[in-house]
């Protein structure tokens, strides 16, 4: 089986042209503790309470 360069060329040509330009972000963080209604949290800026 012989490899070449110009067909690996062109598949890594062709799988970065398809590549999709979206990204998924989601912010991740961890739970340090929890207690009497209260959680403390690492690693989350915008965190909010919910009722």
């Amino acid at each position: 089986m012989d490899i070449r360069a110009a067909e690996i060329s062109a598949i890594l040509k062709s799988q970065i042209a398809n590549f999709g330009v979206e990204a998924d972000v989601s912010d991740v963080g961890q739970v340090l503790s929890v207690g009497d209604g209260i959680a403390r949290i690492h690693g989350l800026d915008n965190v909010q309470a919910a009722r």
